[in-house]
């Protein structure tokens, strides 16, 4: 109930924003002028939606379900939230500052008598779950036609834009140049006085037709025009850093972000980056807004990072090895992930899309990157199964294995669409978990596995729920539930059928070391493995044998008490490839390492 309402506020924000525009714009579409006449918003106002409306946007795409359970602290966004509630005439009384008690009936229901949203538009939102873009995209064309009022309107035909730049005095003048000569000497205040001086200069009596309130919109407006507008490239970098700050995906992320800004604004300050007066304006404000936003995520990654140990108290890699990240889309969920960036899908086995459309299928593998703006089609960073379409991928830097809560986490773009989820170990024998629906990209295993299986392979099935892009709309899948997988080629620890390190092997395992060594803490499981050729005792037990050697090495590059070590000689019996031929056998001739939570 909370995410629809948010989706009347979003959209009724929207076209009242539309309602009332802050620019005017001339017939060329090159500049904007202020239209200063409106009364209720001042621009200082203005500039506090602009602000506010893009700090809800920060709220809805940070969402999460537990933070009603902390009143305490009042959040950047909730308190945007109240700033565009108040902007938008709404005085429902709030007695906690809660996201339910401001967005009361009574508050949403003033909110649509004001802004005109018709129920045609509102049964639009209820029925089609891709809706509030569409009416996003809607208000926001709305909100452009309206930025095209001319000079003419401005000044009720007192002035046009043409007769703002024309030349027609003997010093060569226009109406603009000659205003912006007065405004230079006396200032942009609008006088009796300085309206003579301005005909004077431009050879004309127009000016002191207007009344002074018009003027001084037009003054307003020809000062606003002087400022260098951004370039082509800089517009494109503001447009791109404008959904950067607003859908952060990671807390990593969050802090990268603002260092770049930092960055940015200091070396325009220094001269080393040459920029428009918009743009380093724009910078400024863009690295304000990115620290909130960033202490917005570093609250919500914590409560992740709390909920997560409450459930899995021994359950832990380290402060180092974790990493929460956040869905894309109102009321997603902030998860911790134990692994970071390392428990995402690492490769695309397969996928059928009923359309053959799979430019994009890589956008599926590593983090979340999702970025999209308000037309429908600005999206980018997923890809879309297509009704009926498949995709089958593969973790290969670690595991899923079952734990307290959930397990797998689909981060998915949009309405989490009715997708069938199966599992495997080996990629050959399939597990099927069922059904993903309602809004809920979190999947728990446990009913389905045996504690400690660990499976390498998830496969998705949509199941043909028609929406604005057809089939479910994946952006990144992660296990929750981590372990480590490490990979060494016999070849190069060992000499054919031995099992001392060879000195290139010991080398191999110091970098291993290292890796193992960020996590702090875990289950270290080592296995050997072997081809076919020999006995399958002979073969058990040379690999038990250099399990154990890995073991005692990398005990002396790990010091510590934060591991456990096992090992396990697996022979031939788990090979990755069938053993028909002499690439298959060296493949399956392994060492892999395990690292599970403690």
């Amino acid at each position: 109930m909370k995410n629809y309402f948010l989706s009347i506020l979003l959209i009724v924000l929207i076209i009242s924003c539309a309602e009332n525009p802050k620019y005017i714009g001339n017939s060329d579409g090159d500049s904007e002028l202020v239209n200063s006449s409106e009364e209720k918003l001042s621009k200082d106002s203005s500039e506090d939606v602009e602000a506010a409306f893009e700090q809800l946007g920060g709220l809805l795409n940070m969402g999460n379900k537990d933070d009603t359970d902390n009143k305490k602290d009042k959040l950047p966004e909730v308190e945007a939230l109240e700033k565009l509630l108040q902007l938008a005439g709404t005085q429902t009384e709030r007695n906690d500052g809660s996201i339910q008690e401001m967005l009361s009936s009574v508050g949403i229901l003033e909110m649509l008598e004001a802004s005109g949203v018709s129920r045609e538009e509102l049964e639009k939102l209820i029925n089609n779950p891709d809706s509030l873009a569409i009416l996003a995209s809607e208000a926001r064309k709305k909100r452009v036609a309206q930025k095209s009022v001319t000079m003419g309107d401005l000044t009720q035909g007192k002035l046009s834009d043409g007769q703002l730049s024309s030349k027609s005095s003997a010093a060569g003048l226009s109406i603009e140049e000659a205003m912006l000569l007065v405004q230079a000497e006396s200032g942009i205040e609008a006088t009796i006085e300085k309206l003579k001086q301005v005909d004077s200069l431009a050879g004309t009596n127009t000016m002191e037709q207007l009344d002074l309130e018009t003027a001084q919109q037009v003054f307003n407006a020809v000062e606003q025009r002087k400022e260098a507008a951004a370039n082509l490239d800089e517009k494109e970098k503001m447009a791109l850093l404008r959904k950067r700050t607003t859908q952060l995906h990671n807390d990593k992320e969050a802090i990268t972000l603002l260092a770049e800004l930092e960055q940015i604004e200091a070396d325009i300050a220094s001269g080393k980056i040459k920029a428009s007066p918009q743009y380093e304006s724009f910078i400024k404000n863009r690295r304000k807004r990115a620290k909130i936003y960033g202490s917005a995520f570093k609250t919500k990654s914590k409560k992740a990072m709390d909920k997560f140990r409450k459930l899995n108290p021994d359950l832990y890699f380290g402060e180092g090895a974790g990493g929460t990240y956040v869905g894309a889309g109102i009321g997603a969920t902030a998860v911790y992930l134990p692994l970071g960036k390392m428990a995402f899908a690492d490769k695309v086995i397969s996928a059928y899309h009923p359309k053959q459309q799979i430019n994009n299928l890589n956008n599926v593998i590593g983090e979340p990157d999702v970025l999209y703006g308000y037309e429908v089609d600005d999206v980018t960073g997923i890809y879309s199964l297509g009704d009926g379409g498949d995709l089958t991928v593969q973790f290969i830097d670690n595991a899923l294995t079952d734990v307290n809560g959930p397990d797998l986490y689909i981060f998915e773009y949009g309405t989490v669409e009715p997708t069938d989820l199966e599992i495997s170990e080996d990629g050959k024998n399939w597990i099927r978990v069922g059904k993903i629906e309602g809004g809920v990209a979190e999947v728990d295993i446990s009913q389905f596995v045996k504690p400690g299986e660990l499976f390498y392979y998830v496969r998705l099935k949509d199941l043909m729920k028609t929406t604005s892009l057809p089939g479910a709309d994946i952006d990144a899948i992660a296990t929750i539930g981590s372990a480590m997988r490490l990979n060494l080629d016999s070849k190069v620890l060992f000499e054919t059928g031995k099992a001392e390190l060879k000195p290139e092997g010991i080398h191999a395992l110091k970098a291993l070391a290292q890796s193992i060594a960020v996590l702090k803490r875990g289950n270290v499981i080592i296995e050997g493995h072997t081809d076919d050729v020999g006995s399958e005792a002979s073969n058990q037990k040379l690999s038990l044998a250099r399990a154990k050697s890995v073991s005692t090495e990398l005990k002396k590059l790990i010091p510590g008490t934060g591991f456990k070590w096992r090992e396990r000689g697996l022979g031939e019996s788990k090979p990755l490839v069938k053993n028909d031929n002499d690439k298959n056998r060296a493949k399956n001739r392994r060492v892999e390492v395990l690292v599970l939570p403690n």
